[in-house]
């Protein structure tokens, strides 16, 4: 009979000579509690997540596994908002390419809080990603394109402004702090009222470096790349859909997600398309 200690939903065993833990996120869960309570034998086979997600392969890459039950990261577990939201469209068959690329990207960021929360938090302020794995974001700058914060820094659409990470304030208690700021749509009323111009930005969820934990949508960032400029009444309904393409994501073989979308076309502004693209959709 294998030692073992069943506790809710944790399991631990001692199989070769080694202490094996597991939660119930793991694949196998019911089949090792089933056979250590009927006295069975388990072995390092069942286990070995890595093995169990091979089992139930919905996708592999060089870095990512997915199953149906969980998600490693170079062979490390994930489980967060995220994992399970790519699990998901795995599971029903739909495309997850976007999600996975920003999972990757995401990993990138050495905050540990910034990678279980912030895709949550950007779904719940309607701030889409891109097809690349970066996501879009508002900012709202003076009339002579300067930043509010400093009054230094200039900001032109095609331009990526950075600020070491060091420099930036990593507390998520204080939301108006040193680093480079940017927003959702619902929080652009409350910066500074109605006066200047209002950017969007193409954001690497790498280079995030705080936001607040009661959801204000509002965040710190070291780079980000300012890709248009969008009139403020209309910025609300700029993102109807949580995935969009623009000219400045990064090439691959995928599909674009819009069938007007078009690299080869003369560049219209991103807003442009998004407002097209809005009346389609909403038609």
């Amino acid at each position: 009979m294998v030692p073992h200690v069943i506790s809710g939903n944790t399991i631990s065993a001692f199989v070769g000579g080694d202490l094996k833990t597991i939660d119930s996120s793991h694949p196998n869960f019911d089949t090792i509690k089933r056979r250590l309570r009927e006295g069975g034998d388990v072995g390092d086979d069942l286990f070995d997540l890595g093995a169990a997600l091979r089992k139930h392969l919905l996708y592999e890459d060089d870095l990512i596994r997915v199953g149906y039950d969980g998600l490693t990261y170079n062979d490390e577990p994930l489980h967060n908002y995220l994992t399970l939201k790519i699990i998901d469209l795995l599971g029903r068959g739909q495309p997850a390419t976007p999600w996975i690329n920003f999972l990757k990207r995401l990993q990138l960021n050495p905050d540990v809080g910034i990678k279980n929360d912030l895709f949550e938090w950007l779904e719940k302020g309607e701030m889409p990603i891109t097809p690349d794995g970066y996501f879009l974001a508002y900012k709202k700058v003076g009339e002579d394109y300067l930043s509010f914060h400093d009054h230094k820094t200039l900001n032109h659409v095609g331009s990526t402004i950075f600020l070491p990470r060091d420099q930036c304030d990593p507390d998520r208690f204080r939301t108006c702090s040193a680093g480079l700021h940017f927003c959702s749509w619902s929080y652009l009323p409350f910066y500074t009222g109605r006066s200047g111009h209002v950017l969007v930005l193409k954001i690497n969820p790498a280079d995030v470096v705080a936001f607040p934990p009661d959801h204000e949508a509002k965040g710190r960032a070291c780079r980000y790349t300012i890709i248009d400029e969008v009139p403020e009444d209309e910025a609300k309904h700029a993102f109807p859909e949580p995935v969009y393409s623009t000219y400045y994501d990064e090439d691959d073989d995928q599909q674009p997600f819009f069938d007007g979308y078009n690299k080869s076309e003369p560049h219209v502004g991103v807003f442009s398309r998004l407002k097209a693209w809005t009346k389609r959709l909403l038609n």
